[in-house]
């Protein structure tokens, strides 16, 4: 029996993702990344996202979660306002341009969630989720 690397199956499929996703979003000058994080604010814009929120959200780096947020700040989509509540914290909302972007590639996040799961069963899918929330789970801080 072949022994299963779990490490480098998880590591092509994010690897292929994000290929196929920054082909896509090429033509919005943006990548695969930016446009979670994008799509991610626009999800949340009422919420008073911080980027210390957003380094939880995606548990990154707080320099990685800076860099796309300064990207699409340079892009127009987004800015950092300062928390009237608390000067020392800095809100990220998306901006008129980046929320018509999110509409506009939104179809493409759906579509390549059908492709990754296709031919699935709602059984299987629900399987998987379960079994992804479990490793994400083990391997969280």
């Amino acid at each position: 029996m072949q022994e299963t690397n779990y490490q480098f199956q998880i590591r092509m499929i994010g690897h292929q993702m994000k290929q196929k996703g920054d082909k896509k979003l090429e033509s919005y000058d943006i990548t695969l990344e930016q446009g979670h994080a994008l799509d991610y604010l626009v999800q949340h814009i009422d919420d008073g996202i911080t980027q210390k929120h957003m380094e939880k959200a995606f548990r990154r780096k707080g320099s990685s979660i800076s860099s796309i947020v300064t990207n699409l700040e340079k892009k127009e989509l987004v800015e950092r306002k300062t928390d009237l509540n608390d000067e020392r914290r800095k809100i990220i909302r998306p901006l008129p341009k980046g929320i018509a972007l999110v509409k506009d590639f939104k179809i493409f996040f759906e579509e390549l969630e059908e492709e990754m799961t296709k031919g699935f069963s709602a059984e299987e899918k629900e399987r998987l989720t379960s079994v992804l929330n479990r490793i994400i789970k083990n391997t969280g801080e």
